[in-house]
């Protein structure tokens, strides 16, 4: 509020009247310095002082929009001269013209397009995140960039969606370690970093030292974009606004594809889809420390960041086919730059020792072995097992008359906490491997540190089927009813292909007593829990 002594005078009415005539006796412009004012101790004059800086502020801001519009109009003016094509090449970067408009509206469109066909394809399940101390698992919607909450303990879904105009094309998740209910959502505009604190009313647990359940109460949230460098300032385009309140963001080095939290929670590292450099984030002060090794260059993009369960290790593969090993004591690295293509998934074993990891286009599941206690870096790469294309009869069938094939490019892995089980996921690469079955392995990484034992640290268990399995037609002329007549009857030794759905997703609950507890996302929307039952030693299974 600004005192009434310190208000501007109403505006004069004439426009006939001189400056003289504007400017009353009790102006200080019509004053000399040394004549005396006509209020005592001055309070007049320091009002009529402060009334004209006030004013002369005013004009200055007035003066700043006035200069604005008429750069805007003389923007708008030129840009209408041009021919369209000519005139989206050089003023489509310039904010406030209309092609700056129609460029933000069509790079929406193009990524809502993406997110639908990536839906189509690979399912609405983006990610899943499993809190790392409460049965929680945090779901990404892939199309609406949503994040959904199911409470295991409760078997319910939380009533909170968490969702935020900066929180698009989300790319990967994580709970923070020893910190309550916090989640860290990569995307395209940075680190979304959710906090979220149960209602003050909740009713107590049944056990007495447990938290209570978020699936049976409210909760609020507040969200931290952790963005580094800054974002850009972009044009917001009106018209969408009004429909969709949503701000469109141009990829940047801000956006994330990987992020992973060190086990107690203190930092927090992310990769990026624009250059190779990972960043390191003291989550409690919002500090970001860049780790410049690999690139600046799309072509070394991060693809996948994983940190080892003790802690000491940080390990990166980069789109340039790049293997980079970190320790993080003093932040040095070793790089393996002849792998065949670009590591696309890896695992971590439970003792921090050893890694499994595939890369793209490639059959064989790789091992790194770690000779020395951290710092040291003396590691070695070997291959621990390869699943070639194969045929293999089904259990359930007839005489054996179903035969499968399995196998073909890793697309995907995941161990237990207990690292005794090692599933793999397979890329649709071609239209002979029915990849709706996920390969199911036997873990000794003690088989890594003994000479010529390698390729005896995976041994195959079995497969995990999908809903739906098997419920789908021979494709072709195969069924009966697709015989025609006089043809003769198809052997009984006969592949069929299951088709969809195929597995989007797959992860372990950290916790699990009885052996692991496998999570797979499915393409046709749905999530899969399959317990392993096994003992905590490999010997006894």
């Amino acid at each position: 509020m600004i005192p009434e002594t310190m208000q501007l005078r109403k505006p004069v009415q004439s426009s006939n009247l001189g400056l003289n005539e504007m400017l009353n006796s009790d102006s200080i412009f019509l004053k000399s310095a040394g004549e005396p004012t006509t209020s005592g101790n001055g309070s007049t004059a320091l009002s009529t002082v402060a009334e004209n800086i006030i004013r002369l502020w005013n004009a200055k801001e007035n003066a700043s929009d006035i200069l604005h519009q008429l750069r805007t109009r003389a923007l708008l003016a030129a840009e209408g001269w041009l021919p369209s094509p000519v005139a989206s090449a050089v003023f489509g970067m310039i904010p406030g013209t209309v092609s700056a408009a129609k460029a933000d509206e069509a790079k929406f469109k193009d990524a809502e397009g993406k997110r639908n066909m990536l839906a189509m394809s690979e399912g609405p399940i983006g990610c899943i995140a499993w809190h790392p101390h409460r049965s929680l698992i945090a779901i990404a919607h892939r199309a609406t960039d949503t994040v959904f909450i199911y409470d295991m303990a409760s078997d319910t879904w939380c009533c909170n969606v968490l969702q935020n105009t900066y929180m698009q094309g989300i790319t990967c998740m994580a709970w923070q370690p020893n910190c309550g209910y916090t989640l860290a959502v990569g995307c395209t505009t940075g680190v979304c970093l959710w906090n979220i604190i149960p209602s003050a009313n909740a009713q107590p647990s049944a056990e007495p030292l447990s938290a209570p359940s978020l699936g049976t109460m409210q909760f609020s949230s507040w969200m931290t974009l952790m963005a580094f460098p800054p974002l850009r300032d972009q044009h917001r385009h009106p018209a969408r606004l009004s429909s969709t309140e949503r701000t469109v963001f141009c990829p940047t080095s801000t956006s994330v594809s990987s992020l992973a939290f060190s086990p107690s929670g203190q930092w927090l590292v992310t990769g990026h889809q624009s250059h190779g450099h990972l960043t390191v984030w003291d989550v409690s002060l919002g500090t970001a420390t860049p780790l410049k090794r690999s690139g600046s260059t799309s072509s070394s993009a991060t693809l996948q960041v994983g940190i080892s369960p003790d802690g000491r290790y940080l390990v990166s593969t980069h789109a340039n086919g790049h293997l980079r090993l970190w320790e993080t004591e003093s932040w040095s690295s070793r790089v393996w730059s002849d792998l065949p293509a670009a590591g696309s998934q890896f695992a971590w074993s439970p003792d921090s020792r050893s890694l499994f990891f595939a890369v793209a286009g490639a059959s064989a599941i790789y091992a790194l072995a770690l000779f020395k206690p951290a710092p040291s870096l003396d590691a070695e790469i070997t291959i621990a097992s390869s699943f070639e294309p194969h045929a293999t009869a089904t259990l359930d069938s007839e005489e054996g008359s179903e035969r499968i094939r399995v196998g073909g490019a890793v697309k995907s892995l995941a161990m237990d906490p207990k690292g005794q089980r090692l599933v793999v996921g397979f890329d649709d690469d071609s239209a002979s491997s029915d990849i709706s079955l996920l390969a199911v392995y036997l873990v000794s990484t003690e088989a890594l540190f003994r000479a010529g034992s390698s390729n005896c640290a995976l041994m195959p268990l079995g497969y995990v089927r999908g809903p739906n399995w098997g419920k789908q037609r021979p494709r072709g002329p195969e069924g009966p009813a697709d015989l025609a007549e006089g043809q003769e009857k198809p052997s009984k030794k006969k592949r069929v292909r299951l088709g969809l759905p195929v597995p989007s997703w797959i992860g372990f609950a950290p916790n699990f007593g009885p052996g692991a507890l496998l999570t797979v996302a499915w393409a046709n929307g749905k999530v899969s829990f399959v317990p392993m039952l096994f003992r905590a030693s490999p010997r006894d299974n």
